[in-house]
C-alpha cells in the first residue's frame, strides 16, 4: 500500500468522506475518545462527521453536551478529550494512573500533595453534591475552606478530581463551562480487567482510524509500545472470535493494522456515494477540502511526523495556534481560522499555494457547511499565498 491509498482509507474510515455517523454523540461514540482542546472547534469536527441531512448544528452540539450525552474531560494523557457516557467510566478507569503519573510534578509544584489531596477531593465533592458548578464558584469553595487554589492550581485539582471520578463536565451556564458530580453522569457500570479494557479500547481504535501502527496507538492514547503490542495482538484474538478480522498492511515498509470490516463497509458508502452522483466537497474524488481543527483526529490520531499529510518535499509542520488545518484531498494546503461573532463568521484563510478552480468550488462547499454549523452568513478573508517553506522557517 502507498502512501496515498493509505490517506484515502483513513479519510474514508474516519467518516471524513461519505460520513455515516447519525448524531454528534454517535461520532464520539466510535471513536472512544476525541481530542477537545478547542471546545468550539472541536464540535465542529464531531457534526463534520455527520451526513449533510443529518448534521447538527453548533447549538445541537452544544445541547448534546449539557445533556450529558457527550462528557468532556482529560483522560488518555493530561489533555481535554471527549468521551460518550457510556465510555468515561472504563476509560478513565483505565488510564487515569498513567495521567496521574504524567501530572506528578506538576502536583507538586501547586502543592496538591499528600493530606491535601484528599482534603482537595472532599472540598470539590462537597461543592459537586448541590448541583453544576462554574469554577469561580469551586475556588470560592476551596477558598471558604482555607484552602485557595487559583490558576495552575485550581487546573491540578480539578484535573485530579476527574481522574478520580470525582468530577466531570457539566452543563453549561451561559458561556461559562462547568463541573458536575460525576456519578450524577456517568452510568453505573462493572469495572473491566486492565486487559480486556485495553484491548477494547486498541480494536476500536484501529477499527475507526485505521489502517495505524503501534506507534499511532501509543501516542494516542498514552499508553507503553509494550502495551499496546499487547492490546493490538489481544485486539486480533478478539476480532477473530466474534468473525472479524484485524489484518496487517505493509505502508512503505511499516507495518499497519486495519479493521477489514471497517475499511470494506467505508469503501463501499463512498463507492455508493459516488454511483448516485453525491459530492461531499468539490467535484468527485479530488479537490475535496476540509476545514479541520487543530486538533482533529484525521491529524491527533496518530503519531509523528504524520507523513500522509504533509506536502511534497516538507518533513514536518510545527503548530500556528489558534490557527486549524486547511485540507486538500486530505493533504495539507495551508491554515485557517474561524472567527464568529453575533452576525457572520470570519473565515480566515493562510494558503500556501494557489488554488484550482474544482478546489475554489470545495473550499465554498466547505464554508457553506460552517455556514450551515454556526447559523451565520460567512466570508472568506484571504491572505496572500506564503509558501509552508518560508512558514516553517
Amino acid at each position: 500500500m502507498d502512501v496515498a491509498t493509505l490517506r484515502e482509507l483513513r479519510l474514508r474510515v474516519q467518516g471524513l468522506r461519505a460520513p455515516f455517523d447519525l448524531s454528534a454523540p454517535e461520532v464520539v461514540r466510535r471513536f472512544v475518545a476525541v481530542q477537545a482542546q478547542e471546545f468550539v472547534p472541536a464540535q465542529w469536527g464531531l457534526a463534520a462527521r455527520v451526513p449533510r441531512e443529518q448534521r447538527p448544528d453548533v447549538a445541537s452540539v452544544a445541547a448534546a453536551i449539557d445533556d450529558g450525552e457527550i462528557l468532556r474531560t482529560h483522560v488518555l494523557r493530561p489533555t481535554w478529550h471527549f468521551l460518550h457516557r457510556d465510555d468515561a467510566r472504563w476509560v478513565l478507569d483505565l488510564s487515569a494512573e498513567r495521567v496521574h503519573r504524567a501530572n506528578a510534578t506538576y502536583y507538586r509544584r501547586t502543592g496538591l500533595e499528600g493530606a491535601d489531596v484528599a482534603r482537595a477531593m472532599d472540598l470539590v465533592a462537597a461543592a459537586l453534591d448541590g448541583g453544576h458548578r462554574t469554577r469561580a464558584e469551586i475556588i470560592a469553595a476551596l477558598e471558604a475552606d482555607g484552602m485557595p487554589k487559583a490558576g495552575l492550581g485550581f487546573t491540578y485539582v480539578m484535573m485530579h478530581a476527574e481522574l478520580e471520578r470525582v468530577a466531570i463536565s457539566g452543563a453549561n451556564v451561559g458561556r461559562q463551562r462547568t463541573y458536575a458530580a460525576f456519578d450524577e453522569r456517568v452510568p453505573a457500570a462493572a469495572p473491566k480487567p486492565r486487559d480486556e479494557a485495553l484491548a477494547e479500547l486498541a480494536a476500536r481504535f484501529i477499527a475507526s482510524r485505521g489502517p495505524v501502527t503501534d506507534r499511532d496507538f501509543a501516542s494516542w492514547s498514552g499508553f507503553t509500545l509494550g502495551d499496546t503490542r499487547q492490546a493490538f495482538a489481544d485486539a486480533a484474538d478478539r476480532a477473530g472470535a466474534h468473525g472479524g478480522r484485524i489484518e496487517q498492511v505493509d505502508v512503505d515498509g511499516v507495518t499497519h493494522l486495519l479493521d477489514a470490516e471497517a475499511v470494506a463497509a467505508a469503501s463501499a458508502r463512498s463507492d455508493g456515494a459516488r454511483d448516485a452522483g453525491h459530492r461531499d466537497d468539490g467535484d468527485g474524488d479530488h479537490g475535496i477540502v476540509d476545514l479541520l481543527q487543530a486538533y482533529d483526529e484525521y491529524i491527533m490520531g496518530y503519531a509523528a511526523p504524520r507523513a500522509y499529510l504533509l506536502p511534497d518535499g516538507i518533513d514536518a509542520l510545527h503548530a500556528e495556534f489558534p490557527l486549524h488545518a486547511l485540507m486538500i484531498d486530505g493533504v495539507m494546503c495551508g491554515r485557517w481560522a474561524p472567527v464568529a461573532d453575533t452576525k457572520r463568521v470570519r473565515v480566515r484563510l493562510v494558503p500556501w499555494r494557489g488554488f484550482t478552480a474544482r478546489e475554489e468550488r470545495g473550499l465554498e462547499a466547505s464554508v457553506a457547511d460552517l455556514e450551515a454549523f454556526f447559523g451565520l452568513p460567512a466570508a472568506i478573508e484571504r491572505e496572500a499565498v506564503t509558501s509552508v517553506e518560508r512558514r516553517i522557517e
